[in-house]
């Protein structure tokens, strides 16, 4: 078993391959913003709601000049009405809400000269096709021109967006991100990032009455301007492709009790019965030797189970590792149960004595020792689990 064990490891460290990054990526950039992330659960979890990297201290005073020099600049403001279906396994949710977009003259100049409204100059990017595609309508057939010469327009969204980041590997202490992401659709490569800034409306922008999803907590709201690099100049020539893009997230997450008692209860009334698997009567062989076949049975039906609610995951979440230390547990304790057992034959056919008595003390201090045996494994190995989770995952 040991030699099998070893091949395995080594064939599966063969055979597995580590994932290519994209070589896209996002920057904060140095617009307004506002990330709202509890320190307290940032140190618990290591969530957090900014995406990317940061600027450094020049790169601030360059990005904040190029923000100022930008040819055109437009305010976005984003009120989520409702989400619902929120669907971990895809992982996607449902949402509808307000978007309002504000502008300057030299931009509607533009969208004059092209014959274009602003909204077939604004993709919402993490939209899925579905049955209703994710799509701006405006409020009014033309935007409104405000007293300060700027434009002005309103519209809804409605439709199924894709989630971007969710902390998986702490399930089922979860944290997911739902977010709107409005970028430029440049069709003609005058819409860049130094060309075109997005600016969040900070004060205006939110969650309505209805946004909040039963079953899990509300952790507030973020938004904020990125820097999205393309690793491609899409077939135009010259350098690869960035363009200003705004982020509006809300987070959502489980309660900890919730679920502790629909999960983690389960697992540990389990591991009760491994514990006490021993404080079987000796002679009751067939009897102790069925509690961990039964329990390893219940171990995967309760595990396939949690597993319908994720998507195909390329690690193990803490949950998985958990249920690791179960399997490995109940092993030991069946082939325990087996050792034992086979000891007691033997000592039946040993003559009175002090071999036999020797023998029946060991067991018998095997027996008592075992539960603090699991208690001990088991509390340490799934410490560890819990401490090993990569940051920011």
């Amino acid at each position: 078993m040991v030699v099998a064990t070893i091949l395995a490891v080594m064939g599966l460290a063969q055979i597995d391959v580590e994932p290519v990054r994209s070589r896209d990526s996002l920057r904060l950039t140095s617009a307004s913003r506002a990330l709202t992330t509890d320190p307290a659960h940032v140190l618990s979890s290591g969530w957090t709601s900014l995406r990317g990297e940061r600027l450094s201290g020049a790169e601030t005073a360059v990005d904040q000049q190029a923000l100022q020099q930008a040819r055109h600049n437009v305010q976005v403001g984003v009120y989520t009405t409702s989400t619902y279906d929120l669907d971990l396994s895809v992982p996607s949710f449902f949402a509808n809400g307000y978007l309002w977009l504000r502008w300057d003259e030299p931009l509607q100049r533009y969208l004059d000269a092209w014959g274009a409204t602003i909204d077939q100059r604004i993709n919402l990017l993490n939209g899925l096709v579905s049955d209703a595609d994710p799509v701006l309508q405006p409020l009014s057939d033309r935007p409104e021109k405000l007293v300060d010469g700027s434009y002005y327009q309103l519209f809804t969204y409605m439709g199924r967006f894709y989630i971007d980041r969710a902390s998986f590997r702490h399930f089922p202490f979860t944290t997911v991100s739902l977010p709107l992401v409005v970028e430029a659709d440049d069709v003609d490569g005058e819409l860049d990032y130094a060309s075109l800034r997005f600016e969040p409306d900070l004060q205006n922008s939110g969650m309505g009455l209805y946004a909040a999803i039963i079953g899990w907590l509300n952790r507030g709201w973020s938004m904020a301007e990125y820097r999205h690099h393309y690793a491609t100049n899409f077939g135009l020539g010259g350098a690869e492709n960035d363009y200003s893009q705004v982020v509006f997230d809300m987070a959502f997450g489980t309660s900890a009790w919730a679920a502790f008692w629909r999960l983690l209860l389960p697992l540990a009334v389990l591991m009760a019965m491994v514990l006490l698997v021993f404080k079987v009567r000796p002679d009751e062989q067939d009897a102790r030797a069925s509690i961990p076949v039964t329990v390893l049975l219940t171990l995967v039906f309760l595990q396939q189970t949690y597993r319908s609610e994720l998507p195909q995951l390329p690690f193990l979440t803490f949950l998985d590792q958990v249920y690791v230390v179960a399997y490995v547990v109940t092993l030991m304790a069946f082939v325990l149960v087996i050792w034992i057992g086979r000891r007691y034959s033997d000592m039946e056919a040993m003559a009175e004595g002090p071999e036999r008595d020797q023998l029946e003390r060991h067991l018998y201090r095997l027996d008592e020792l075992w539960p603090l045996a699991v208690v001990v494994f088991s509390s340490l190995s799934i410490l560890v689990c819990w401490l090993t989770i990569p940051a920011g995952s």
